[in-house]
């Protein structure tokens, strides 16, 4: 969501460990595609330095880039592997993204040929046919075997997330979960802010799996990049997900009208409109049910779930802070 960025040798030890993460593109006819990539820094080559450093400068002159050059020092770019599927198996492209990884830093190792990054070792990846609902399929990549499977199409909950389906109840406690359902259900705008960026995913395509038998129709944006921030001005309702560097700069920036739901993640919490908290009511008997299936999986409840003035509940319980 932020770019490619260059950073200096001691930001990249930082974050030398690879990150994986998932996202969601959907197009302009509402189709999606579904991706995960792991990312990891490279330290650039001078070549290339020098001439990032006179397309920055272009008026100076060779002594002045090559002071701004040392000042730099080091330069490290990311570098990223990414998948693409058809289908939401979060889960399996997570898997493979790792597993491609450690297939890249064995391409060094002349005893490890046969697990290198080529053509051969990626065909079965990029010709094995999903399975079909109900299914289950094993993809070789280098030394081991993806597990790809495809849930029956009865099952509920409707999702191919994976274990990961779980992280937005590791996140709310179930009355937030309950109240957070609701207000898709009533069309509202909603804004979804964690961390990190796969939590971001999975939270938003978990909420999506618990609409069934109904689908989310509106406007549908996992992770918002930074140049996309004026969406959040749209008279139409959403399900957004934003990191917290990118929504510093729309806070600050003024960008994210009273009307949408707030809800951090990271602080298990939900701010809306007080008129919109106390819209949302749902029947006690069917709340109730609803609860108890739903709180062995959800944190336990803290004091962001006590009734607040303005919050809007289902029976005598669940919350939203106005």
């Amino acid at each position: 969501p932020h770019g490619v960025r260059l950073v200096n040798a001691s930001v990249a030890a930082a974050n030398a460990i690879p990150k994986v993460t998932s996202f969601v593109l959907t197009a302009s006819d509402k189709s999606r595609m579904y991706g995960a990539c792991i990312v990891w820094y490279e330290p650039l080559p001078d070549g290339v330095v020098q001439a990032c450093v006179g397309e920055v400068m272009p008026e100076c002159d060779g002594v002045e880039r090559a002071a701004e050059r040392a000042l730099a020092g080091e330069l490290h770019a990311p570098e990223a592997i990414c998948l693409l599927s058809s289908a939401p198996i979060f889960e399996a492209l997570n898997s493979c993204c790792r597993q491609l990884f450690r297939m890249r830093l064995s391409g060094g190792d002349p005893a490890s040929t046969e697990y290198m990054l080529t053509e051969a070792s990626l065909r079965p990846l990029l010709t094995t046919p999903l399975p079909d609902y109900g299914g289950r399929v094993d993809v070789p990549l280098g030394n081991v075997s993806i597990h790809v499977s495809i849930p029956p199409a009865n099952e509920l909950p409707h999702t191919m997330a994976g274990r990961d389906f779980l992280l937005l109840f590791e996140c709310l406690d179930v009355s937030s979960v309950i109240v957070l359902w609701a207000l898709l259900l009533a069309e509202q705008k909603v804004l979804l802010q964690a961390r990190q960026t796969h939590v971001l995913t999975m939270a938003a395509e978990s909420l999506c799996a618990l609409l069934f038998p109904f689908s989310w129709q509106h406007v549908y944006i996992p992770i918002l990049p930074a140049s996309l921030l004026d969406i959040l001005q749209a008279p139409v309702p959403f399900l957004i997900g934003i990191d917290e560097e990118v929504l510093g700069m729309a806070e600050q920036g003024g960008l994210v009208p009273d009307d949408v739901v707030q809800v951090d993640l990271n602080a298990s919490s939900i701010v809306c409109d007080p008129d919109v908290a106390r819209a949302i009511r749902l029947p006690q008997k069917q709340y109730h049910k609803l609860y108890k299936a739903l709180a062995p999986f959800c944190r336990a409840s803290g004091r962001q779930s006590q009734d607040t003035e303005g919050g809007a509940e289902g029976g005598d319980g669940g919350s939203v802070r106005g």
